[in-house]
């Protein structure tokens, strides 16, 4: 291996240092060699007051630069590589589990090396996660072929007539199907959006979709005068797949009509500046736990509360919201408004701009 080769496998800092040594050397050899004879030559009282201060104080000004130089660049290179990490660890945990940390393949670089290992662990958590997703789309599948039999099964007895107490339980059981099927497709949709959704974009008129929901949402409150309230732009066109981002909405609007008390409001407001797209939800309901609002967008995470459904809700929607919102390269949070939740969508202005 040649010296070159050698140089070039070491990690930055050690070429960094090596180099502003060398530099250093050279120039307090120089600067001993000129300026001790210029000063000689020139100031020979002064000179022979300070002679023996002249290469003390020289040397230790060609190790002390050097070693100031190489601890700001060997900080700097630490933070960076730290905030990297701690960047891609916060991607990874919202649900990003594609993304993972730049590596050299260089074994004398401690950080390469632990980029590497982090970047191992992401691919057996990746690889983890998909075998559930699959086993999960596998199970999902096998249930709804029996279901849909049993299905066809009752409608066929209610359709022969049945009556009085018979008819109820059977009118029970359809009703519980109808139940189970929906929690199947549901699970189904939740893994495949889980898995990672590469969309294909086009645009979209994202203010007609809110239109509607809102007003099929308002529709369903009527009977406790629950309505949506909002007043959206003029025009309000995006790029992004039109089914995920009324699943995006509806789902939120569907939790916030349900949570909030009767004869109240649920506010829809739009707002935007120069980097992002904002669409706030809140309803007036009750709120959740300030350590539950990072949770609840997690797939069947109900929380010990008076927010948790008594309808026998799946604990999917805003989870299938989430990944929606990733989807589109946006985020999604939530925050108490005391009274009721706050659910905020925020999508890349960009998304407004390819409309």
């Amino acid at each position: 291996m040649s010296l070159k080769t050698r140089f070039n496998a070491l990690p930055l800092f050690w070429r960094v240092y090596l180099i502003i040594v060398s530099l250093l050397v050279f120039v307090v050899a120089f600067a001993e060699l000129v300026l001790e004879n210029l000063t000689e030559i020139l100031l020979p009282d002064i000179y022979e007051k300070y002679e023996s201060w002249f290469e003390p104080v020289l040397w230790a000004f060609g190790i002390l630069v050097p070693a100031l130089a190489c601890g700001y660049i060997l900080s700097k290179t630490l933070s960076s590589k730290l905030e990297k990490m701690a960047k891609v660890s916060q991607a990874i945990a919202r649900g990003n589990m594609k993304i993972r940390l730049d590596t050299i393949n260089n074994d004398q670089d401690a950080f390469d090396l632990l980029a590497r290992s982090f970047n191992e662990m992401a691919d057996a958590i990746e690889k983890q996660l998909e075998n559930e997703r699959r086993l999960l789309v596998d199970i999902s599948h096998e249930l709804r072929s029996p279901l849909t039999r049993i299905t066809i099964a009752t409608e066929l007895l209610l359709r022969n007539g049945e009556t009085g107490k018979d008819r109820q339980i059977i009118v029970r059981l359809e009703k519980e199907l109808q139940h189970m099927n929906e929690l199947i497709g549901l699970l189904l949709a939740q893994s495949r959006d889980s898995s990672g959704l590469r969309i294909e974009s086009r645009k979209v008129d994202l203010g007609k979709i809110l239109a509607e929901l809102v007003a099929d949402f308002s529709f369903q409150g009527q009977p406790m005068n629950k309505k949506v309230v909002t007043q959206l732009p003029a025009s309000l066109t995006v790029s992004g797949n039109d089914n995920l981002l009324q699943r995006l909405f509806g789902n939120i609007l569907s939790n916030a009509i349900f949570y909030t008390p009767p004869n109240s409001d649920v506010l829809l407001s739009v707002e935007r500046d120069e980097e992002k797209l904002e669409i706030t939800v809140r309803d007036f309901g009750p709120g959740v736990p300030e350590e539950s609002l990072e949770d609840i967008f997690r797939a069947f995470y109900r929380v010990d509360s008076s927010r948790a459904r008594k309808d026998g809700g799946t604990g999917l929607g805003l989870a299938l919201a989430r990944e929606a919102a990733l989807a589109h390269e946006g985020d999604i949070m939530a925050r108490n408004a005391n009274p009721g939740l706050e659910v905020i969508v925020t999508l890349p202005i960009s998304m407004l701009e390819a409309g």
